[in-house]
């Protein structure tokens, strides 16, 4: 496994700081002599080569300081200092209900709620060197706040602006970040790092710019990190630029381009329950940021040819040449305390001899890294031979590779179209690409190691449900066209920038980890998020019982306060495919490897099973429950031996999780009626089987369909059961007129069983 440097320990009587304390970005200016690598320092980034001659590769490390030279209080970490202005979309469809578990409605939160409830969340957690603007925008723009210092009583200033938004009408996205980007500039430049937020839920479609957005900022603006991009400059940038796209009627193409323009980040959120963690990191690692716009110049003779190999992204520079001398430039963004960033270069034309003078080998680094406002705080230089012996493990070049292959394939599925604007190949070129997937699994360099960052790089592009998100985003085009669409390019920048933007995939959850800085902010900001109250609904709604048509007031249920954490249900009633279920032998099993005929213990005794349910979902709010099963919200389990005690996982979870891949439920056969004859053991609780004969009452069980064995069984004989009793379904059809379940939806025809990755 890769090293990791040591890490603080929490429980040690260090010195605590309070939260008002905050570290500076600071240095003076630091250039070490080119004897192969800059030294480390605790106020200034280091730099090293690594040559990969025999496979004709360099990877460039480059290492901030793992973290500010004061003790971090894990509880009130000292940040460092930020101006931030959140961009927020206030178009019609941010006021829609935000998604909620199973049959329960909305409780009158809407997408724009839970958004202010970020933004509260924020605000919280800021103090007097911080400084906060906001801006939002329909089919006009509005500066809400400019930047101003969070003091506390400018914090309850901004608290009643952002109390004080609503959704208006169109998406004029243009006039938004252009404003964004103007009350950064008015606030000048300071040592605070910048950044620009921009949260949306739709596509623009309001005075769009009529060359793109992309050409449109590049003539007022130089992309993040360019010669012109400098702090200070005429055409520089005021801040980063970071992106987020709430939903699935989104264009994430043009989202991540304006992100990769201006050296920020794009993270895709797919529904309300992942608004909290995506705002939550991406705050943290701007809280935690050592260095901004840091650029990367390798220089190089002929015949040594270097290339990126992660594909093409906004602002990406081909090498320049002057003679025999060549430069590539690369432009890194953020660096932030505790994460280093490494760079797998291509190196072709490597000499076999060093003192030929046709076989030049050796390259040289220059790292620069600035400040939001005045000169360069820092740089590190790096001269190595490509004939040196490679020194990085060998699982460290197996990861530093695997990453760089998948990024590479995954941005060659989104070529920019002539705008600058990302979009996904079409059908047959689609095929074509996925088809190569298998291949890329097979021979990805990360499948010979075990340790914790190769392993998580082969559970996110392959791994058994529900990780191996990144094939099952490939799995089918309705997948694909709903989900992937949007969830490749988030998971596409977090490697190739290195930033862990969620609690939710293996491979970027290990950025940011080495970070105690990042660590701490990150729980500072979950915690607030949590406990700060629920925002006020802006469309309250009555809520309904997932087996009633009627408001549920006297649901014992009913009255208590909502979680911040949303549910989206489309599946209706089902365990996640790795659910252990006991058999009558007393062997368990996966349930999704149950076929009929096969007797499974139930509270009343052996009983074979009749039909499997198997259903396609994505990012599926699942609840985790006593033993760590997962299992749909409003699917009704009972925790007692007796299996008397039925209730609903959403009232006794663990945790959510975030589930993509098929969900099971199971029909056993009929027998004698008894509905104690229609439950599983799955893990350490009982769950109740489709068709167990409760139809209506106050059982929690109760429900006018899944409760009735005829309904159930003609359901699925329209469906089509295979000779295993595996019937696969595509969620649930509601009563039109009570919105309750009344039926089973039929998978829709795929494009070609070729575009599917098993």
């Amino acid at each position: 496994m890769v090293k990791r440097p040591l890490q603080p320990d929490p429980a040690s009587g260090a010195k605590r700081l309070t939260l008002r304390q905050r570290i500076p970005i600071r240095g003076p200016s630091t250039v070490n002599e080119k004897t192969g690598s800059s030294p480390a320092s605790p106020l200034h980034a280091s730099l090293s080569l690594h040559p990969v001659s025999a496979k004709e590769a360099l990877i460039v490390k480059v290492t901030p300081p793992h973290a500010p030279v004061e003790d971090i209080d894990p509880e009130n970490p000292p940040h460092v200092a930020c101006d931030i202005v959140l961009v927020i979309d206030v178009s019609g469809s941010m006021g829609a209900p935000a998604d909620v578990p199973g049959e329960v409605e909305s409780t009158g939160l809407s997408v724009l709620d839970l958004t202010k409830h970020a933004a509260m969340t924020i605000i919280e957690t800021l103090n007097e060197d911080d400084r906060l603007g906001i801006v939002t925008f329909g089919s006009k723009s509005n500066i809400v706040l400019t930047l101003t210092s969070m003091t506390e009583s400018k914090k309850e200033f901004a608290r009643q602006k952002v109390r004080e938004i609503e959704s208006r009408d169109a998406t004029n996205l243009w006039h938004g970040m252009r404003d964004g980007l103007e009350v950064l500039r008015r606030g000048k430049p300071s040592s605070r790092v910048p950044a620009l937020m921009i949260l949306t839920d739709g596509k623009p479609n309001h005075m769009c710019p009529e060359q793109g957005y992309i050409p449109k900022l590049r003539s007022l603006y130089s992309e993040s990190g360019s010669e012109k991009s400098k702090p200070g400059s005429e055409q520089s940038l005021p801040g980063s630029i970071h992106t987020f796209g709430f939903g699935y009627n989104l264009e994430s193409g043009l989202l991540k381009a304006i992100a990769e323009f201006g050296g920020g980040n794009y993270a895709f959120i797919p529904d309300a329950g992942m608004i909290g963690t995506v705002f939550v990191h991406a705050v943290a690692n701007l809280q935690s940021t050592f260095a901004t716009k840091a650029v990367l110049t390798l220089s190089y003779q002929e015949p040594l040819s270097l290339e990126e190999t992660r594909g093409d992204y906004i602002g990406r520079h081909a090498p320049k040449s002057d003679g025999p001398e060549s430069t590539l430039r690369l432009e890194l963004g953020n660096l932030q305390y505790g994460q280093t960033r490494d760079i797998y270069i291509s190196a072709k034309g490597i000499g076999e001899d060093p003192f030929d003078e046709k076989g030049v080998t050796s390259v040289t680094a220059h790292l620069e890294y600035f400040p939001s406002g005045g000169k360069p705080m820092g740089s590190a230089d790096a001269t190595c031979s490509m004939l040196a012996d490679a020194e990085l493990s060998p699982n460290e070049i197996a990861y530093h590779e695997s990453r760089t292959l998948i990024s590479k394939f995954l941005a060659s599925i989104f070529p920019a179209n002539v705008k600058e604007v990302y979009q996904a190949l079409k059908h047959e070129q689609l095929k074509a690409k996925v088809a190569e997937l298998p291949e890329l699994i097979k021979e990805l360099p990360a499948q010979k190691f075990d340790d914790e960052l190769n392993k998580s790089l082969v559970e996110d592009l392959a791994g058994e449900e529900p990780r191996g998100q990144i094939s099952i985003a490939l799995r089918t085009p309705e997948y694909f066209r709903k989900w992937g669409t949007h969830y490749l390019p988030s998971i596409h920048n977090a490697h190739t920038r290195q930033i862990c933007n969620s609690f939710k995939d293996s491979g970027p959850q290990q950025y940011g980890i080495d970070s105690p800085l990042f660590i701490a902010c990150r729980k500072l900001l979950d915690n607030a998020f949590d406990q700060l109250p629920a925002p006020e609904p802006s469309a309250p709604h009555l809520r309904y019982a997932a087996t009633s048509s009627h408001p549920t007031s006297n649901h014992p249920f009913s009255n208590q306060p909502f979680s911040m954490s949303r549910y989206h249900n489309p599946a209706g009633s089902c365990f996640a495919g790795s659910t252990s279920v006991e058999l009558a032998s007393g062997r368990r099993v996966a349930i999704r490897k149950l076929r009929r005929g096969v007797k499974v213990r139930t509270p009343a005794g052996a009983r074979k099973v009749a039909v499997v349910l198997k259903t396609p979902v994505t990012e599926e709010t699942m609840c985790q429950v006593k033993g760590g099963i997962l299992v749909t919200p409003w699917h009704p389990i009972a925790g007692d031996s007796d299996a008397k005690a039925w209730g609903f996982p959403a009232y006794v979870t663990e945790r959510n999780v975030r589930y993509t891949g098929f969900v099971y439920s199971v029909m056993l056969q009929r027998g004698d009626g008894n509905p104690r004859s229609h439950a599983l053991r799955v893990g350490d609780v009982w769950g109740v089987t489709l068709g167990h004969g409760i139809v209506s009452g106050n059982d929690s069980r109760a429900h006018a369909f899944f409760g009735d064995y005829r309904r159930v069984a003609k359901a699925f004989l329209g469906m089509g059961i295979d000779k295993a009793g595996v019937v696969v379904g595509a969620g649930v059809e509601r009563d039109r007129r009570t919105g309750v379940v009344s039926g089973f939806r039929q998978p829709p025809p795929l494009l070609d069983q070729e575009c599917v990755v098993s």
